[in-house]
């Protein structure tokens, strides 16, 4: 155990690191810049032959979630 807390510190700021992943690709998925959605669909497809009912569509909804979710490990690595 560190007496200064720096332990404790390094797990906050990895909170803060995916924060900004999920946030940053919900923005790129749900407002679909430079056609991440397509794209990410296209990749999606062609690893997994069963894509079932998903869509470039769906996938913007899914990053539509990840924004507030990243929001929140932000908040959780930055201000606590």
């Amino acid at each position: 155990m560190d007496p200064l807390g720096r332990e404790k510190e390094g797990r906050i700021m990895s909170f803060g690191a995916v924060g900004i992943i999920f946030f940053t690709l919900g923005i790129l998925l749900a407002f679909n810049i430079g056609n991440a959605a397509e794209h990410a669909f296209r990749v999606f497809a062609r690893t997994n032959p069963t894509t079932g009912t998903a869509t470039p569509k769906t996938l913007r909804i899914v990053g539509a979630f990840w924004i507030p979710l990243g929001a929140f490990f932000i908040g959780v690595g930055f201000f606590r």
